[in-house]
């Protein structure tokens, strides 16, 4: 495990970065509020140096996934030469236990302490190709105006005055999906996976690229288990003592854009794969619920999806269910 001399908490707002610096021997060292732009951030990295006598090597950063809020300090970062850990905000507050009083200065004191504290579990924080980064902005955008369009469709369906409206979200979602498409062609490696995705039964373009997108080009997320879990699919118990004898079943917290996706990969294999469909109809006939059998196909076809990769092969037609 790599060791550092300091812990650095850094709560992100859309204007302004609340830092707390931390130190394993002394305790709090240094407090600030700066902009939250490049040219301040830079301004603090140089200050911090010259004040703490310290090489930026010796801190550890930690900040809360925040978005694209967090993105001016990752990319001045990257370029120092810093290491950052971006966790889950949920996290850092379950592990703070019974808390009173909320401030942004709090908060990154909060945050430095739990980078000391857990500074054996740190995932460090990597640049993504540029051409994901230019997709996942794209794919916001594209989940917006199909969000519009759907709450249209279905409130004015019938009325004249909307067909124009109707008409244009619809030719803006198709611009942007086409310039996805042109995005990934820059990028050799992530056209090749968006090929041999599109092999796999049920799974198409978007579900295809929002893989490629959350796996980072499948350099993180790449086991099954993990996949699935970042999805919400895997299945947990809920059980304690001779009390509490719940039904095994999935996690809501998980990315339901995904989960939503993966779910009509699964209804669009059923479809048109005589595999799926026999596998479908026998254990529906077995007595299984619905839902489980189909969150059963949805993890079957991330697996699918992480076997072509890892092969670099097309999805074989002739696959049988076990």
């Amino acid at each position: 495990m790599k060791q550092f001399s300091f812990f650095t908490g850094i709560d992100v707002s859309k204007l302004w970065l609340d830092i707390a610096v931390l130190s394993a021997t002394d305790g709090i060292v240094y407090q600030a509020k700066i902009n939250n732009n490049a040219k301040d951030i830079r301004i603090f990295l140089r200050e911090l140096k010259k004040l703490l006598k310290t090489e930026i090597t010796q801190h550890l950063f930690c900040m809360e996934h925040t978005g694209k809020y967090g993105n001016a300090f990752l990319a001045v970062a990257a370029v120092a030469g810093a290491e950052v850990w971006v966790e889950l905000p949920l996290q850092i507050k379950r592990s703070q236990g019974l808390v009173r009083g909320k401030t942004d200065q709090w908060d990154a004191v909060r945050i430095a302490k739990y980078a000391l504290r857990f500074a054996d579990k740190a995932v460090f924080w990597k640049p993504a190709d540029q051409t994901i980064l230019d997709i996942k902005e794209l794919q916001v955008k594209r989940n917006r105006l199909v969000k519009a369009h759907s709450q249209l469709v279905q409130e004015n369906k019938n009325d004249p005055l909307f067909k124009k409206p109707l008409l244009a979200l619809k030719q803006a979602i198709e611009a942007i999906e086409l310039k996805m498409e042109q995005q990934l062609e820059q990028n050799e490696d992530a056209c090749h996976q968006y090929k041999l995705l599109k092999t796999v039964p049920g799974i198409g373009k978007q579900t295809a690229l929002a893989l490629i997108a959350v796996t980072n080009g499948f350099t993180r997320l790449t086991e099954s288990r993990k996949l699935s879990c970042y999805a919400g699919l895997a299945p947990f118990p809920y059980s304690s003592g001779s009390s509490v004898k719940g039904r095994t079943k999935v996690s809501k917290m998980g990315d339901m854009k995904l989960k939503v996706l993966l779910n009509l990969s699964a209804w669009n294999a059923i479809r048109s794969i005589s595999a799926f469909k026999d596998y479908f109809k026998r254990k529906v006939g077995e007595g299984k619920h619905k839902m489980s059998v189909i969150n059963a196909i949805r993890n079957k076809l991330l697996a699918l999806a992480l076997a072509v990769i890892k092969r670099n092969s097309p999805f074989e037609k002739n696959y049988t269910f076990s």
